[in-house]
């Protein structure tokens, strides 16, 4: 799926990339990582914004995907738990759609070790906007209803990281009943149904967004997290 993943994706509003950045105080050309950076969503705006970013990440197919859409990024294939940067080897870490995915109490003191003093970590979430009156409809089909991205009793803490501030950053990306269904195809939720039952429910979203036309805005809201690095 690393293809579809890479052409359906959202990326990540610049607004909430300098909104951490500025929290943080990164300075011009600072050497940041992307961990768990799939296809290069999140790597690809750090770049534009003058960063010099190494992107980790486990899976070889993303990473090709990663590797033709953003050649300026140094990549390093394998898992946030076991990164293969030297200790202090950068200066800020993000990890965009994929802390909850990571063995946190491997992975928490893996991103302490390869923050230098005084660096620090930014997590992001790309998520649904039920204000919307089309993601109203769907949130109890697509599973998202009552739920958000995140725990806060699983986000980082001491002795590793300390919480500096976080955000909601609102935008909007131009969609479709085709590309929500696409962008669907590559979720989790899709990716492990029984086939029968996920072409089901690709079916009944489609219905549902056709409803709103063939073309409408998909509002989407962005959660960012800063941490400042614990010595």
């Amino acid at each position: 799926m690393a293809a579809e993943y890479e052409r359906h994706r959202p990326e990540y509003p610049e607004e909430a990339l300098r909104w951490a950045a500025g929290l943080l105080g990164l300075e011009e050309r600072a050497r940041l990582l992307d961990v768990g950076a799939g296809t290069g969503k999140l790597t690809r705006v750090l770049v534009a914004l003058g960063y010099e970013v190494v992107a980790v990440e486990p899976g070889g197919p993303m990473l090709d995907q990663l590797r033709q859409a953003v050649p300026e990024a140094e990549t390093l294939e394998g898992p946030a738990e076991a990164i293969a940067l030297p200790d202090a080897g950068v200066d800020a870490a993000f990890a965009a759609q994929a802390f909850h995915w990571f063995d946190r109490e491997r992975a928490i003191p893996e991103l302490h070790r390869v923050v230098r003093p005084g660096g620090g970590l930014v997590l992001l979430w790309n998520w649904w906007d039920d204000r919307d009156p089309l993601q109203h409809e769907l949130a109890e089909l697509i599973g998202y209803a009552g739920h958000s991205p995140f725990s806060d009793d699983e986000l980082p803490g001491a002795p590793w990281f300390r919480e500096l501030g976080r955000t909601v950053v609102e935008s909007a990306d131009e969609s479709s009943p085709d590309a929500l269904v696409a962008m669907l195809a590559t979720t989790s939720r899709f990716l492990t149904a029984d086939p029968a039952e996920g072409a089901d429910w690709l079916r009944e979203v489609r219905e549902r967004a056709s409803k709103y036309g063939e073309q409408f805005p998909l509002p989407k809201l962005t959660y960012a997290f800063a941490f400042e690095r614990l010595s």
